[in-house]
């Protein structure tokens, strides 16, 4: 009976204290997602939990508006002016807690914190990413002509023999290929088109790793102690975790080998990335280069091999779902078969619909939705021209919110890549505005350049001799899972192709 007493007087003291911080709080004026959120983050961390938080914030932000309070310190925002341009500018840091639980190492660009860090090593990285450096790349040029020889062929035999072919495992290939050609040269770039299992190696540290993700971003402490200790039951493999060590540092070993000999027309990351650390720091020891670059690429090898496949995958998708696009899209294609003195890479700038395309499936099928937690600096913001935001405050966005908002994007469901080609300029800028898969503002997406490139070569590769369409077999859901990197729940999506003459 005394348990239960002092049980219910501290469950009353602990109301009373909710409610008398929430009304000194500057944050009771926001909407709330539930009744609960000013006083526990539990409701938060339920949806997270059940995989439902990007896709409540979109319908959240449509019932209550562009700025709605989810937790006791935790805002989401789903607005441009006064909103992301605020909260995703160079002075809001990076909430720590929720990053270094996503990434289990630290250290490299990705789980910077504080801007200024981040910024350094931003400018260390970047000249290889630019856009004008991307399209004059010989080194990306030869690697991106064997990938797209490679698909050739394997597009070949499905044709002919009507094979039912996972697209989704077929482009991660095709990414993980490019990817680590661009990063350590031609002469150490994976062939997983030919021979997918060190793709499937990758594929299931993914998931297991998102699983254990998933434990440490969904609980509460002392649940996320615990979680820690049970984590070796969704451990990634050691066995593939070990071969992808082992090649990773012999690539990063034979790269510096050959460093000193590269000419700089053949140069691959990793020699700009060993330049720029020597450059920074000439008495580093090598021990420590070798670590900072490994997890460098890493870093870049996994995010460019699961986010642009998910791109890839479902834009072959959607295109054979939608057979009158993908008509569009050959006819245009065909014009690259006039002589030009332009190079593939420079000339798809004038191919507006496959640029709709790609624009339309970066859309609505965003690989990685979010969220992205920052911190309102000390003194404060103010968001939407109205809510007062203290210091301390968590705040974040989520890329499939802000794609399916009916305002900018009428029917956001629907994928309709007519929509950037339909309207006026005016209207068509402030639609880019709206697309958030690369981020924005000081640390958006270092490889946005890259991946455009990659991705619509790949699909000139594709669509230029042959279509796509759905095999009426496959059954497997290919919705997005709503976590932080949203493969289909299917872990496949299966098409089939046919030679056009």
């Amino acid at each position: 009976m005394l348990a239960v007493v002092v049980g219910s007087a501290l469950l009353i003291l602990w109301i009373i204290a909710s409610i008398r911080r929430n009304n000194k709080c500057g944050l009771k004026d926001i909407p709330n997602a539930h009744f609960s959120v000013p006083y526990s983050r539990l409701w938060l961390l339920s949806i997270r939990w059940r995989k439902l938080e990007n896709r409540s914030r979109i319908h959240l932000h449509r019932r209550l508006g562009p700025v709605v309070r989810i937790g006791p310190r935790d805002v989401s925002v789903n607005c441009i002016d006064d909103g992301i341009r605020t909260i995703y500018s160079s002075k809001f840091d990076k909430d720590a807690s929720f990053y270094h639980a996503l990434f289990d190492q630290t250290g490299f660009m990705v789980t910077m914190i504080g801007n200024d860090e981040h910024r350094r090593r931003r400018r260390m990285l970047a000249h290889p990413y630019s856009n004008s450096y991307i399209l004059n790349s010989q080194t990306l040029d030869s690697i991106l002509s064997r990938v797209s020889r490679r698909l050739r062929e394997g597009m070949a035999g499905w044709a002919s023999t009507g094979t039912s072919v996972d697209v989704y495992q077929q482009a991660k290939c095709c990414m993980l290929d490019v990817a680590s050609g661009y990063l350590f040269g031609s002469e150490n770039a994976t062939d997983t088109l030919q021979d997918p299992g060190f793709e499937n190696d990758l594929t299931t540290l993914t998931k297991t790793t998102t699983k254990y993700l998933h434990l440490r971003t969904s609980l509460i402490w002392p649940m996320t102690y615990f979680s820690s200790l049970i984590g070796g039951n969704v451990l990634p493999d050691p066995v593939a975790r070990g071969r992808w060590e082992a090649w990773l540092t012999r690539v990063i070993t034979d790269s510096y080998r050959r460093h000193p000999t590269k000419p700089p027309s053949t140069a691959s990351l990793f020699d700009h990335f060993y330049d720029s650390f020597k450059a920074a720091d000439p008495d580093m020891p090598l021990n420590d280069m070798a670590s900072f670059i490994a997890v460098e690429c890493d870093d870049h090898l996994s995010a460019s091999h699961i986010g642009l496949g998910i791109l890839l995958s479902y834009t072959m998708y959607e295109l054979s779902r939608d057979p009158d696009w993908q008509r569009a899209l050959r006819k245009e294609l065909l014009t690259l078969a006039k002589p030009s003195d332009k190079s593939l890479a420079h000339r798809l700038a004038d191919l507006p619909v496959l640029d709709a395309v790609v624009t339309e499936t970066m859309r609505t099928r965003a690989p990685c939705p979010g969220p992205f937690p920052r911190v309102v600096p000390d003194s404060g913001c103010r968001l939407v021209g109205k809510f007062d935001v203290p210091g301390g405050t968590v705040v974040s966005s989520s890329a499939w919110a802000l794609h399916f908002n009916p305002v900018p994007f009428p029917s956001p469901e629907e994928w309709r890549p007519g929509r950037w080609l339909e309207v006026d300029g005016n209207t068509l800028a402030e639609m880019r505005k709206w697309i958030w898969t690369f981020g924005s503002g000081a640390r958006a997406c270092i490889g946005t350049h890259f991946s455009m490139r990659v991705m619509k070569e790949l699909l000139v590769t594709i669509y230029t001799d042959y279509e796509t369409f759905l095999d009426e077999g496959f059954t497997g859901n290919v919705e997005q899972e709503d976590t932080f990197s949203s493969s289909p729940l299917a872990g496949c999506v299966k098409l089939k192709f046919r030679r056009l003459t």
